[in-house]
């Protein structure tokens, strides 16, 4: 990308600008709701969301004002924490003189911060309960609640395994899904605080999958559910993963 050239930028509001960060076994990733259309950019011009703590900082590409495109992943992993984190918006000309900064809205807070040490509320709660001889189990009774075994393994190092990233997180969502469009028969409501529709925004947010299917349908369901987790093992890299630890530990066959 050419220099950015910040002669007579704009601001952009945050009433403009939502950015919501959600964790799901382990991982945190953003999504971005942006109104850029009363600003009269160009449609070809770049969007690039920037999150940065401090010194650090991690870009990343969204399309341009005309067709706002999220990058395959949105991940956070490289802050570690997410204590602290903010997000930049910039619009780039495309346009001579290219790489002027038409606009930028700073230091925007994430739309799920609270007052708690990763700055956000989880996607997905975990907690240690004694389950007699199983390891994990997904409780219903309330939102989706992840519980672990602490006789067999600690929760955070079971959740951060590979072998649970691969194996058995796919499946979680999967449930999860079910049980909302086919079980509760739940969309999206307008309480984007209800658990049901964070789940279903979540899902929506992965590339290629599309929003929920407005009528309840069962195979309309089933495929749009396929299609977010085949979308969701894509983003995570599932198969490689899987491929990593099952090489590693396999005991080559004797020779016959």
């Amino acid at each position: 990308m050419p220099r950015l050239n910040f002669t007579s930028r704009r601001r952009i509001s945050k009433n403009h600008v939502t950015i919501s960060v959600t964790g799901i076994g382990g991982i945190e990733t953003f999504s971005a709701e942006l109104e850029l259309g009363s600003y009269g950019f160009p449609d070809s011009a770049t969007v690039i969301i920037e999150a940065f703590r401090q010194l650090e900082l991690v870009r990343f590409e969204f399309g341009t004002v005309g067709s706002l495109t999220p990058p395959a992943s949105c991940r956070l992993s490289e802050f570690g924490t997410l204590a602290g984190l903010r997000f930049r918006i910039k619009v780039v000309s495309t346009a001579e003189p290219r790489g002027q900064l038409l606009a930028v809205g700073d230091r925007i807070t994430p739309h799920n911060a609270e007052q708690q040490s990763l700055s956000r509320v989880p996607l997905l709660a975990v907690r240690a309960q004694d389950l007699g001889r199983e390891v994990w189990r997904l409780d219903f009774a309330d939102e989706p609640l992840l519980l672990v075994n602490p006789r067999v393994v600690a929760k955070k190092k079971l959740v951060q395994s590979v072998e649970f990233q691969s194996l058995v997180l796919p499946e979680i969502l999967r449930s999860i899904l079910s049980r909302i469009l086919l079980v509760e028969q739940m969309r999206i409501s307008d309480d984007s605080d209800e658990w049901t529709s964070r789940w279903l925004k979540f899902a929506e947010s992965m590339p290629g999958v599309g929003t929920v299917p407005d009528e309840a349908d069962p195979e309309s369901d089933l495929d749009w559910i396929d299609a977010a987790i085949s979308s969701f093992c894509r983003w995570r890299s599932v198969d490689q993963q899987f491929s990593g630890f099952w090489n590693a530990r396999s005991v080559p066959e004797a020779p016959m």
